[in-house]
C-alpha cells in the first residue's frame, strides 16, 4: 500500500547562505522506514530556495557571486530561477540524486533564524 508522509524540518540560517540538507532528508527517510517512492523537499519561506547541486567550494563561490551580482533583483525572480523544491526517487530507503549531487537550501532572505523545510514522501514504507 502506498502512503503519504509529510513533516517539517527546521534549519538554522544566518540569512544569506547555502546549507547542505541531504543528510537531514536521508535521516528523515530512514527514521520513517521509507523503502520505495518519491521524496519532495520544499522551502515555503520567502527568500528560501531548495535545489540540487554539487556542494563544492568553487561552485558555491560561483553561486554566491551570481547571487551578489543579481542582489537588487527581486527575491521572487531568483526563487523562480532556482525553484522552491526538488523531487527525488527513493530506492531501498536512500535517495537517488546522482553522483556528487546534494539537496541544498539556499537562503537569500537576509533574515537570520530558523527556516522551515517541508519533506514529503509518497511510496512504500515499513
Amino acid at each position: 500500500m502506498i502512503d503519504l508522509l509529510i513533516d517539517k524540518l527546521s534549519v538554522y540560517s544566518n540569512g544569506y547562505t547555502a546549507i547542505d540538507i541531504t543528510d537531514d532528508v536521508v535521516e528523515w527517510l530512514r527514521k520513517n522506514k521509507a523503502k520505495k517512492g518519491f521524496v519532495t523537499v520544499n522551502a515555503p519561506g520567502k527568500g528560501c530556495i531548495v535545489t540540487l547541486i554539487e556542494y563544492e567550494a568553487n561552485l558555491l563561490f560561483d553561486l554566491e557571486e551570481f547571487l551578489a551580482k543579481h542582489e537588487e533583483q527581486r527575491k521572487i525572480v531568483l526563487e523562480g530561477l532556482f525553484g522552491k523544491s526538488v523531487v527525488l526517487p527513493v530506492i531501498e530507503g536512500d535517495i537517488d540524486a546522482g553522483i556528487f549531487k546534494r539537496i541544498v537550501l539556499i537562503d537569500i532572505s537576509g533574515e537570520e533564524g530558523s527556516k522551515e523545510v517541508l519533506v514529503g514522501f509518497e511510496g512504500i514504507h515499513d
